[in-house]
């Protein structure tokens, strides 16, 4: 007589629960692969659109800072001023597009592009800063030291880029990676072969009088309406019903200027009283004009004034054309 294998039902229930809790694991731990790969792929993907945009950028600014370094001594002091400034501005930009995590297997390329970006974005904030002491006279001392050391930051930014773009080829090639543009601040092909020496820049910058700071503010006016003829060899004003001071100021210097007071008195020549009046300049860029108009001035027809406008900035280099003033008639209704 044959007897029925013994099996447990509790032991057989038990195995069921452990490959459905083996089988369920299986496949949390799949999922959570995929969607963990995916999410790296998204992050990878991320930093090299950042990274090439940033790459972009930089390009445009060692243009630019190949420019202003060649065009020391051959335009004013503000144009340069701008230019490295749009270098600085440029290099900050694209080192703000970084500031992203990146996956682990994509640490070399996120490394090496980082660290170029940040050695540019320093080194250049670092030579307009250097630059604008030196021409502003606060460095003479170790200005050759100090701009070679923020020369020396952009040269490590260039090598780090290079080293980034060699990381390019040993990524998964199922990433779709952008074509990246070739950076390098310091341009081996720049036509001067001196452009980036620290010496001959300090030499160029200091030999340059442009580029010393020099504040000049003229200024010059009129009177509405405007004097017809004369009495008594003066200036003549005609009878209006009002009496306005046109004030024409020009910076004549290569340094922007701002809060510019400008100043009118009126002085009664017959009975010695004067009005002051004064507004304000918010800014006045280099080589720019601006027209003031100091309306309906309170003074009484018939009488001889003597108009004065003064326009005072701190280190003048000119301050004989900083003041305007006529004597006039103005004449009354009769």
């Amino acid at each position: 007589m044959a007897y029925r294998a013994y099996r447990s039902d509790r032991r057989y229930r038990r195995r069921r629960r452990l490959l459905i809790i083996v089988s369920f694991v299986a496949v949390i731990s799949m999922i959570a692969f995929l969607v963990s790969r995916e999410t790296e792929q998204r992050g990878a993907v991320e930093f090299f659109a950042g990274a090439d945009e940033s790459s972009d950028l930089h390009a445009q600014a060692s243009a630019e800072l190949e420019s202003a370094l060649s065009s020391i001594g051959l335009i004013p002091r503000q144009d340069l001023v701008r230019r490295l400034q749009s270098v600085v501005d440029a290099a900050a930009e694209a080192d703000a597009l970084l500031t992203l995590e990146a996956p682990s297997f994509i640490g070399s390329s996120y490394g090496t592009m980082t660290t170029s970006s940040t050695s540019w974005n320093a080194g250049a904030a670092e030579i307009a800063a250097t630059i604008m002491a030196i021409m502003d006279g606060e460095l003479v001392e170790g200005a050759q030291q100090q701009l070679e050391a923020a020369l020396d930051l952009i040269r490590v930014g260039d090598v780090s880029y290079g080293l980034f773009l060699g990381t390019l080829s040993s990524l998964p090639p199922d990433l779709d990676i952008p074509v990246f543009t070739v950076v390098a601040y310091i341009n081996p092909d720049a036509q001067n072969p001196l452009l980036y020496d620290s010496l001959s820049l300090v030499l160029r910058i200091q030999g340059s009088y442009d580029l010393s700071p020099r504040h000049d503010i003229a200024i010059v006016g009129t009177t509405f309406p405007a004097p017809i003829g004369e009495s008594d060899s003066l200036p003549a004003v005609p009878f209006s019903s009002s009496l306005d001071i046109q004030a024409v100021i020009t910076n004549q210097g290569n340094e922007d200027e701002s809060l510019l007071e400008v100043t009118l008195e009126m002085l009664n020549v017959d009975t010695g009283q004067t009005l002051t009046i004064s507004q304000v300049i918010a800014d006045l860029e280099a080589g720019a004009s601006t027209t003031l108009l100091f309306e309906n001035v309170d003074i009484d027809a018939g009488g001889l004034y003597q108009a004065k406008l003064t326009a005072t900035i701190a280190d003048d280099i000119d301050p004989t054309n900083n003041q305007w003033d006529m004597t006039f008639v103005w004449r009354d209704e009769s």
